[in-house]
């Protein structure tokens, strides 16, 4: 079989990745199920402190994606003291960073969150209560993230499951006894899931550690020098990557989502409703696409454009194949899948309309994410984030026009026709390198 043995090693990477990916959504569902059986207060507090700590996590979180380009670099040269170096000194830039959020969070969170979101009393003193600790769980968040890519590059993914499987279970038994005070622990309430999370990563990121000590090569004590050469790099590197996050995920969606707003509640409803599930069909996508990028900037590295090429083919053949699958399935029970999210027929009818859309949705990001990965990582970063930025603008302003012509239908044409074209303009780019 062509391309098996690319088949064959993305398999190996990437199903660790996704099942990563599975436990961690349905984590994130049953944490705030704890939080809001116990009171609807506390989780609508809760849920406030959450969306900025995810907020500032997913942020900082793509230093993880800057120093994976290195490292992709320094394996792919077979630079192994190198590849050392930058994962220690990544570890020492993201403890400062992570250290001086927690600082920020405690002498700036009260009146950032009176100003802006306009809590006070009890309201405000139950959302401090959970979101001090929990801003202790960006710097973990960060150094998990750090290690995950540093195995990732070493082809042990497994461990990062492993770790998952860990920390969640660690997480949810300390989120239920420290919220409702069970098993003889002090009833914390709400506040309780914030230190359960923290239980939870730190169990986690001693099973990353651990492991680093049994499988770190020797190296030689890092020089000042070359940790101040790896910080300019990162940023470097970074913000190009934040505004394409940004733009894509935040400003995009926005503009989308007011298109939407304006066809009225119902229709809403259908779009929170396919985008649930859009979600769900895209997990194998950040899976593969995740894993692609590891043996394809290793590859460039190392000179072999051929094997670049190799395992982006394989990366998409496998990601569309799974989600075609999973789509299809998704169409002959979309019903149930449907009933499991919401109950509301005529919402669940709708839906079933656009169903197809979503699919071809997904199958069209496919190319357009694994070639934007590579790209970003071998130095074209900066050429990504203004593509993207004028596609965001033009198809953003277009979602709205489409809408007055072919309601929801027309919105979500705009989408499709927006990644299809970055993906066709990427493809092109990365044949030039």
């Amino acid at each position: 079989m062509k391309n098996r043995k690319e088949f064959q090693e993305l398999n190996r990477m990437a199903y660790p990745i996704l099942l990563h990916y599975l436990l961690t959504s349905l984590f994130e569902i049953l944490d705030q199920a704890i939080v809001g059986h116990y009171s609807v207060r506390g989780f609508a507090v809760v849920g406030i402190a959450v969306s900025v700590v995810y907020g500032v996590t997913g942020a900082l979180g793509m230093l993880s994606s800057a120093f994976h380009i290195i490292a992709a670099e320094k394996i792919g040269k077979q630079d192994e003291r190198g590849f050392e170096n930058a994962f220690a000194g990544s570890k020492i830039l993201v403890i400062l960073i992570g250290l001086t959020v927690v600082l920020v969070s405690i002498l700036f969170g009260k009146p950032f969150f009176y100003a802006v979101y306009r809590q006070q009393g009890k309201e405000l003193q139950e959302l401090l209560g959970y979101f001090y600790p929990a801003s202790f769980t960006v710097l973990q968040n960060m150094l998990i993230f750090q290690y995950s890519v540093y195995f990732k590059n070493r082809q042990n993914t497994k461990i990062t499951l492993w770790v998952t499987v860990v920390s969640t279970t660690v997480n949810l038994f300390f989120d239920f006894v420290l919220v409702y005070g069970a098993a003889g622990f002090p009833r914390l309430g709400t506040a309780g899931a914030a230190w359960g999370s923290i239980l939870g990563l730190g169990c986690g990121l001693l099973v990353y550690q651990i492991t680093y000590w049994k499988e770190r090569q020797r190296r030689k004590t890092i020089r000042a020098e070359e940790i101040r050469g790896l910080i300019y790099r990162i940023w470097k590197i970074y913000p190009s990557l934040l505004g394409q996050e940004l733009l894509e995920s935040t400003i995009f969606v926005f503009m989308v989502l007011a298109a939407v707003a304006r066809l009225g509640a119902e229709d809403v409803a259908v779009y929170k409703l396919l985008d649930l599930v859009c979600g769900m069909l895209e997990l194998p996508v950040y899976a593969y696409a995740a894993a692609t990028q590891t043996y394809a900037l290793q590859n460039h590295a190392a000179g072999k454009k051929a094997a670049v090429r190799s395992y982006e083919k394989a990366g998409i053949q496998l990601s569309g194949m799974i989600v075609l699958s999973v789509g299809m399935l998704c169409g002959i029970f979309q019903k149930e899948v449907f009933h499991w999210i919401l109950s509301d027929e005529m919402i669940i009818a709708r839906a079933g309309d656009y169903l197809w859309m979503i699919v071809l949705l997904v199958l069209v990001k496919i190319p357009y994410r694994i070639r934007l990965l590579y790209l970003q990582g071998i130095g074209k970063e900066g050429q990504v984030f203004w593509i993207t930025a004028a596609a965001s603008v033009i198809f953003g302003v277009g979602a709205f026009a489409a809408a007055e012509l072919l309601q929801l239908s027309g919105i979500y044409l705009m989408i499709i026709l927006e990644y299809g074209l970055l993906g066709g303009i990427y493809r092109w780019q990365s044949k030039k390198v």
